[in-house]
């Protein structure tokens, strides 16, 4: 099931401020994205938001490509759907006729589905906008609706109100197969289906159901909207001094580069972060050594490298991150580093271009640790200096290196499920588990900072902490510059 994030907002003016923002954001994050967009009445407040913000902020949407959700068959072109959103949004922003893509209905139906079918395999859609409805329906797909279904011709369920017994209507699957969906709800008559959203209870025949299985739904509601979802006393953003982050403000869209000088390393450190983090951002893990130094009875070198390099495969397919395999040359000169080191990692950057890099403890002294740490440093200090960029560094603390009070100035809250991905992460290296029990010490390092951090440094010794998940790991986070 998927987890949805939910932006709570005032009221209905706030909503549409909100969605706006949403939106505006993505189009400048990608100038030529394909978003869905319906013509309920429930979202004219949010088009015109959108248009004036879009004029008054020079957000430029010549680029964006629009598909219309549904279209009555009755209707001629004068009165359709389309021509609602020419009105509210298409013409205010001057949408070239070519950007949109709709069904017309005064052409033959079989010859416009099929057209739009077409449209929708090359090129899908990027986000996807909604409104909640009270019985848990998405546009004309009522309770019943097959979750599979692919855009077509429906029979709608109410057809004195709409004055036609069918309609055009994009599938749920489609739906499904957005890159991101956007949904709302305003008013306290839907208190009750946004709770049974949040909390998975619908049955999978009711069509919103397909949002709870979507890795990237983004709800915005009201106060009356949200009052029926358990409410929770816990934190994140800045607190105390201390940027908090859990699953809920977890960033989406960043290129994140972790540092693991051995094949191990990363999973064992920062491994709920990655969990957390991976499903929403592109993320490389770059293992800087074989590990071949390791003892496994039995074995000769090379039997050594591939089983470790095997391991962090399949390490990577449980957290979803690309791994790359570096075999700097240091871990076999006595940890001496040379600058083909320096330059392999450099070219990575380069190519990967990294707005996050997750390195060890600055006070980390195992030898491969710190030689790791270091050639990483100075590959991004040229990296740094040839692009004129910047880039934020996430030091990490492990079993080896552990932060002092002071020392720290993130922290990473972090949920059950999140934390078994670290622990099945973990265990995947099976040749250094059944040596040393690498899953034990970091659930109970996890496990010892959720339990004294939030007293000690968020609230005061003797205070009523704030609650935070049951797993915590710590950061040192600074901004690298040329």
């Amino acid at each position: 099931m998927g987890s949805i994030r939910v932006i709570p907002a005032w009221d209905d003016a706030n909503v549409q401020s909100k969605l706006a923002t949403l939106v505006l954001a993505r189009v400048m994050e990608e100038p030529d994205v394909t978003l869905s967009l319906f013509a309920g009445t429930p979202a004219f407040g949010f088009y015109k938001t959108l248009v004036d913000r879009a004029k008054a902020e020079s957000v430029d949407f010549a680029r964006v490509r629009f598909v219309v959700v549904d279209e009555l068959l009755s209707q001629s072109r004068e009165a359709s759907f389309r021509k609602v959103l020419e009105e509210r949004i298409f013409a205010p922003l001057a949408i070239p006729g070519e950007n949109v893509i709709c069904f017309d209905p005064e052409a033959d139906p079989e010859r416009e589905t099929a057209r739009i079918r077409e449209m929708l395999a090359l090129r899908g859609i990027g986000l996807a906008l909604l409104s909640v409805d009270s019985r848990g329906h998405l546009g004309f797909h009522g309770e019943g609706s097959d979750p599979e279904s692919e855009s077509g011709i429906v029979t709608i369920r109410n057809p004195e109100r709409w004055h036609t017994e069918r309609a055009f209507s994009l599938g749920l699957r489609d739906i499904a197969r957005a890159d991101g969906v956007i949904l709302f709800a305003t008013g306290k008559n839907l208190a009750e289906v946004v709770r049974r959203l949040m909390e998975g209870t619908f049955a999978d025949n009711t069509p919103i159901s397909i949002l709870q299985k979507h890795p990237r739904v983004t709800l915005v509601a009201d106060r009356g909207a949200l009052s029926e979802v358990a409410r929770s006393d816990r934190i994140s953003g800045f607190h105390a001094g201390y940027f908090i982050l859990d699953a809920d403000t977890a960033p989406q869209g960043r290129r994140i580069l972790v540092v693991s000088p051995h094949p191990d390393d990363a999973p064992i450190s920062c491994g709920g972060t990655m969990a957390l983090l991976a499903p929403h951002n592109k993320m490389v893990t770059a293992v800087m050594s074989t590990g071949h130094r390791a003892f496994i009875y039995g074995t000769e070198r090379e039997e050594r490298i591939a089983m470790r390099e095997a391991e962090s495969t399949r390490e990577s397919k449980v957290f979803g991150v690309e791994p790359r395999f570096l075999r700097l040359s240091f871990y076999d000169r006595n940890y001496e580093i040379h600058p083909e080191d320096i330059e392999a990692f450099r070219v990575l950057l380069s190519e990967l271009t990294p707005d996050w890099i997750f390195l060890p403890h600055a006070g980390d002294q195992h030898p491969a640790h710190i030689a790791s740490r270091s050639i990483a440093l100075e590959a991004v200090k040229q990296h740094l200096h040839r692009t004129g960029g910047t880039m934020e560094a996430w030091d990490y603390e492990g079993p080896w290196a552990m932060f002092a009070k002071g020392e720290f100035n993130t922290i990473v809250s972090i949920s059950p499920p999140y934390f078994m991905k670290k622990t099945q992460a973990i265990r995947v290296h099976e040749s250094q588990v059944s040596r040393t029990p690498y899953d034990v010490a970091a659930e109970s390092l996890a496990r010892l900072r959720s339990s004294l951090v939030p007293e000690a440094e968020l609230a005061g010794y003797g205070a009523k902490p704030p609650k935070l998940e049951p797993y915590l790991e710590l950061f040192h986070r600074d901004t690298l510059r040329p």
